[in-house]
C-alpha cells in the first residue's frame, strides 16, 4: 500500500476498500466453482451407479472411462480412474438408498458440496462407507471451517467415537 499514488486519506481508504472487496469476490468465486466442481463429482458418481457402469463395461471401466473423459476434455485435471472411483464412493456414500436423488440427513447439497473434494477423500478413506461417521464429519468441517490437516488429526483420533461416547454417558 506504500506505492500507491498520494491523493488524501478518502482516496487511500477508497482504494484499499476496492483491493478489499476484490479480494472477496475472489473468493466466493473460488468457493462457487468448488460447489459446481462436487456437485459434478456427484453427477458423474450418480451415472456410475444408476447406469451400473462396472458391471455393464467390465473390470476395466474405470480406466477407460478416464482416457475417453480425458480425450473429450483435454487438460481437465481430476479424471483418473481413481478419482472416477472417489466419485462413484461419494455418491454412494451420501445418496439415499430408497430416493436416491436426495440427500442423507439435514444435509444440503448445498453443504455437502461446499467443503474441498480433498476433504470429501479423506472422509471416504477414514470412515470407508460409514454414512453417519462421514456426516459427522463434513458437518464438523463446515461448523468449524476445518482444514485438511485438521480434518486428517481429528479422523487420526476417533473423534466420533470419542464424542458418541461422551452423549451416551
Amino acid at each position: 500500500m506504500n506505492q500507491l499514488i498520494k491523493m488524501d486519506e478518502e482516496y487511500r481508504k477508497w482504494i484499499e476498500d476496492i483491493g478489499k472487496r476484490y479480494k472477496q469476490r475472489q473468493i466466493k468465486a473460488s468457493v462457487s466453482v468448488n460447489q459446481e466442481m462436487i456437485g459434478f463429482y456427484w453427477s458423474i458418481g450418480r451415472d456410475i451407479v444408476e447406469k451400473s457402469a462396472e458391471s455393464k463395461w467390465g473390470s476395466g471401466f474405470f480406466v477407460n472411462l478416464s482416457k475417453d473423459m480425458r480425450t473429450i476434455l483435454p487438460g481437465v485435471q481430476g479424471l483418473s480412474s481413481s478419482n472416477l472411483r472417489y466419485m462413484k464412493k461419494f455418491y454412494e456414500l451420501y445418496s439415499d438408498p430408497i430416493n436416491v436423488p436426495q440427500l442423507v440427513g439435514d444435509l444440503s447439497d448445498k453443504e455437502l458440496f461446499s467443503i474441498p473434494w480433498g476433504h470429501h477423500r479423506a472422509i471416504i478413506d477414514k470412515c470407508k462407507l460409514d454414512r453417519e461417521k462421514s456426516i459427522f464429519f463434513v458437518e464438523k468441517t463446515i461448523l468449524n471451517n476445518w482444514s485438511r490437516a485438521v480434518l486428517l488429526n481429528f479422523l487420526d483420533t476417533d473423534l466420533y467415537e470419542r464424542q458418541g461416547k461422551a452423549i451416551s454417558n
